[in-house]
């Protein structure tokens, strides 16, 4: 009983976190716990290279197994310092480069104008694409529910999530965009 309570506990206390960092995360879990894969891909950076794989793996592993995901421990590892100012200056940044200098333009041709507004147009679409950074470390426990499973071994893993911010987005939002496992122990019945 006193596991029990300390696990309901636990959980309650993950999601109840305040961090927009955190929150992604735990929504992630939520979204693998419930066997919700539009939950967990939301959770996901479009951008990452590793979407589309990502949506795969997670569709076939909640198909394949009766799976219960536990968070154990999370720290968030870096991100930015003042956020707020750091989507600000992006902001500006963004804005800076697809503005012409005046009193330049009167001085180059027209080519030349054309050829520096293009490049500053790159300029700015490449800038609105550099996200905030943050890094997440959270160490997990995964165990089948199913206790016919023999191909799925009940495990414990520590992964880094690295998740982005695209400060020129319609909506920011805190996405994971590639996860690092670090470590991997395969677990024994713990109770």
């Amino acid at each position: 009983m006193k596991k029990v309570l300390l696990a309901a506990s636990a959980l309650l206390a993950l999601t109840a976190c305040s961090d927009p960092i955190e929150k992604v995360v735990t929504d992630n879990m939520a979204g693998l716990q419930s066997n919700d894969i539009d939950l967990v891909m939301s959770t996901i950076d479009p951008q990452s290279p590793a979407y589309e794989s990502t949506r795969a793996q997670t569709a076939r592993l909640l198909k394949d197994y009766n799976l219960e995901f536990k968070i154990e421990s999370m720290s968030v590892m870096s991100k930015p310092l003042d956020e707020k100012k750091e989507m600000e200056r992006a902001a500006q940044e963004s804005q800076d480069l697809t503005g012409l200098n005046a009193a330049i333009d009167s001085f180059i041709t027209e080519e030349e104008q054309a050829a520096a507004e293009e490049r500053q147009r790159q300029e700015a679409a490449a800038l609105s694409k550099r996200p905030l950074k943050a890094e997440v470390k959270v160490t997990q426990l995964t165990r089948s529910t199913d206790a016919n499973t023999k191909n799925f071994f009940d495990n414990r893993v520590t992964v880094i999530h690295t998740l982005h911010k695209y400060p020129t987005d319609e909506n920011p939002e805190w996405k994971i965009y590639s996860s690092d496992i670090r470590d991997v122990k395969v677990i024994a019945d713990e109770g």
